[in-house]
């Protein structure tokens, strides 16, 4: 008999935090049967040895994906949910971990209790390798205990991919949408976002029933917020919007959503350097994105000094 829910977790390199990461979900107190899908992305460190253990102590809840070769994020990710066999799915990266023994519990009956949707996302609790906090997120009222929404996601009013439990939309193969996720190798979680509002409902609790480990100084945790560089990123958004435009065609407009991906990490080159390659990328932009992009750039300019001058904060979405 299948589970009723698959908990995906994707790991690569982290042996100091993987532990953690199994042990929040073997602790999960639940009414229904769970699997623990663990897909490692041939890394070099210990790992795999870990999973080993783990595999062979609990076999009946733990299911091994172990590459020969590297992937890369988005295809680890998206290979994991399709083999999820649970009705319901989840995911949690390696070094990231769950502070709620029931988090599973509250978002499958969500779910069971409401047929409409088709996924629940819940907030973050942002933390280091010290124990120190910086706040949760998202932040924005607008989505906490309330539905996210495709306008305001594309405004930049994100919620939580890797919080969501969704139903289990990944059983059917779909070349294209595999094509879509893992259209660039490191950014999975916006397409998923996408498919997930197109797809039906998407309510966030406001609980913090994950913890998100920030990106640390030494060689065992440097995730792909402190590897990449700020050009790096800025290609790598470029690439899941304008995949986004390709999968979804005209449904959806995205020009403000390129907009405002450009505007901070220009001023950013503008103040700190680097701007010849950033402004190279910047030619991948649409030709409707070029044209609205000086208007856009001086609105959010006196938006932003309008907002100093009189203590008010900037207006988003």
């Amino acid at each position: 008999m299948a589970p009723l829910v698959t908990v995906v977790i994707t790991t690569y390199n982290q042996e100091h935090y993987i532990r953690k990461a199994i042990d929040s979900v073997l602790a999960q107190k639940t009414d229904f049967d769970f699997e623990v899908y663990i897909t490692e992305d041939c890394g070099t460190d210990g790992t795999r040895a870990i999973l080993e253990e783990y595999a062979a102590k609990y076999p009946e809840r733990i299911r091994l994906n172990l590459r020969e070769k590297n992937v890369g994020i988005s295809r680890n990710w998206y290979e994991g949910l399709c083999a999820a066999k649970g009705e319901f799915v989840c995911t949690l990266e390696g070094d990231d971990w769950w502070r709620d023994e029931s988090k599973l519990q509250k978002q499958a009956d969500f779910l069971r209790a409401h047929p409409d949707y088709l996924a629940v996302s819940h907030t973050l609790l942002l933390t280091d390798d010290e124990g120190k906090t910086y706040g949760t997120l998202p932040d924005d009222k607008r989505i906490l205990n309330a539905d996210a929404t495709m306008p305001l996601f594309l405004r930049g009013v994100t919620y939580s991919c890797t919080a969501c439990m969704v139903r289990n939309i990944f059983r059917t193969p779909d070349p294209a949408r595999e094509a879509y996720v893992t259209a660039n190798r490191s950014i999975a979680d916006f397409a998923l976002c996408m498919l997930y509002l197109d797809g039906g409902r998407v309510f966030v609790m406001d609980e913090a029933m994950s913890a998100y480990r920030v990106g640390g100084p030494g060689a065992e945790h440097k995730n792909y917020n402190t590897r990449a560089s700020a050009v790096k990123k800025y290609a790598d958004f470029l690439d899941v919007v304008l995949a986004s435009r390709s999968y979804f065609g005209s449904r959806y407009p995205f020009t403000r959503c390129l907009l405002a991906g450009t505007f901070f990490p220009l001023i950013d080159r503008i103040k700190y350097g680097g701007l010849g390659p950033f402004l190279k990328e910047m030619g991948r932009l649409p030709a409707g994105a070029k044209l609205a992009l000086p208007f856009y750039f001086v609105g959010r300019c006196f938006g932003l000094v309008w907002a100093k001058l009189f203590g008010k904060k900037e207006a988003r979405g």
